[in-house]
């Protein structure tokens, strides 16, 4: 029997659920931030290495290029962004949908 699925092209090819882009982002971001742990020479502030620090915020460009990249394309990130940043006034009045609380619902009256 012959193979009639239809070839999709306008899928990504995926590797552990991830397109190559995203995949070679966590990769790269592993890498850089590993090695440049490495390569630095311990950067105290205070009494602490801050290496470790540096290196983690590095290696997290990866995962939050694969989150922002996930399902949706930059307009969608633009318009969440947005939502979160413009100013917003909220004016207090009647409910728009009161229809919404159960007021009429006839309910069962239940004996022990």
């Amino acid at each position: 029997m012959e193979d009639i699925t239809p070839l999709n092209l306008e899928d990504a090819p995926k590797l552990f659920g991830l397109r190559y882009d995203q995949l070679i982002a966590l990769l790269a971001g592993l890498i850089v931030s590993t090695q440049l742990y490495s390569w630095l020479n311990p950067i105290m502030l205070g009494t602490q290495d801050i290496r470790l620090h540096i290196s983690l915020i590095v290696g997290a460009f990866g995962p939050i290029y694969c989150l922002f990249t996930l399902n949706h394309s930059s307009g969608y990130w633009e318009t969440v962004l947005n939502f979160y940043v413009q100013s917003q006034v909220y004016i207090p009045g009647p409910d728009p949908n009161p229809v919404r609380f159960l007021v009429d619902e006839d309910l069962n009256d239940f004996s022990e």
